[in-house]
Parts: structure tokens; C-alpha cells; sequence
């Protein structure tokens, strides 16, 4: 489509952030590409890399320090995330495969969904 490649041979936006290429991420990459991976094993290492993901992105919201208390009566210094609601809106008919990774590491956190459809006569998203 024309939005697809609209950005063909230019550099990616500052603002896109690419999950590290570590030598785990390239191992799930190898099951995951792999014609020979069953079903099972597919769906299982899928769902690594999707948390992962979420992980990952996680990682580059503020944190602020926090001192505990821990249970031997210990002041601990850690860090919580500084923001105090986190959403996720999923793209129906795609992104809905990543909602369990993103509850899997996200307590009680709120969903939202968005549906967008193609245009017939452009081809473009609306």
C-alpha cells in the first residue's frame, strides 16, 4: 500500500526504539522463523518475546527512588515507576496477541481497543 511505503529507503524516526539484539532475542528469532518449528513451540517462544517487548519498554518509563522496608526490618533503596496509570490499547486484529504479555507483567493494568479499517477505493487507513 501506499502507506507502507511511503518511508522506503529512509532512516527510521528518532522517536523508534528497537528491542536490543541480544544473543536471546536471536534465539527466539531462530524458533520463531524456523519452518520446523511445531506449533506449540512457536505460540511458547512467541510469548517470550512478546513479554520481552513489554519488558523492555517498560524499562525506558521514569522511575523514581523509593526507600522500603524489608521484611527483616531493613531500609531498602529501589524504584518504582513514576507514573501511576498505564494503559494498553491493542489494534483489533493484530495487536490483540500481545494483551497477555502486557497483563503477564503489568498488574491490573486497563485495556482499551482500537479498530482500524482500510479504505476500499484509497487503500489508506481510516
Amino acid at each position: 500500500t501506499k502507506l507502507a511505503q511511503c518511508h522506503t529507503g529512509q532512516p527510521l524516526p528518532e522517536a523508534l526504539l528497537i528491542l536490543p539484539s541480544t544473543s536471546q532475542i536471536k534465539g527466539l528469532y531462530t524458533f520463531i522463523r524456523d519452518k520446523n518449528t511445531s506449533r506449540d513451540e512457536f505460540i511458547f517462544y512467541s510469548k517470550r518475546l512478546m513479554r520481552l517487548l513489554i519488558e523492555f519498554s517498560l524499562s525506558l518509563l521514569p522511575f523514581k527512588a523509593i526507600t522500603i522496608e524489608t521484611p527483616q526490618g531493613f531500609p531498602y533503596q529501589g524504584k518504582r515507576i513514576a507514573t501511576e496509570k498505564i494503559c494498553g490499547v491493542s489494534i483489533l486484529r493484530a495487536g490483540e496477541t500481545m494483551e497477555q504479555a502486557l497483563c503477564d507483567v503489568l498488574k491490573d493494568v486497563r485495556l482499551g481497543k482500537i479498530l482500524i479499517q482500510t479504505n476500499q477505493d484509497t487503500g489508506e487507513p481510516e
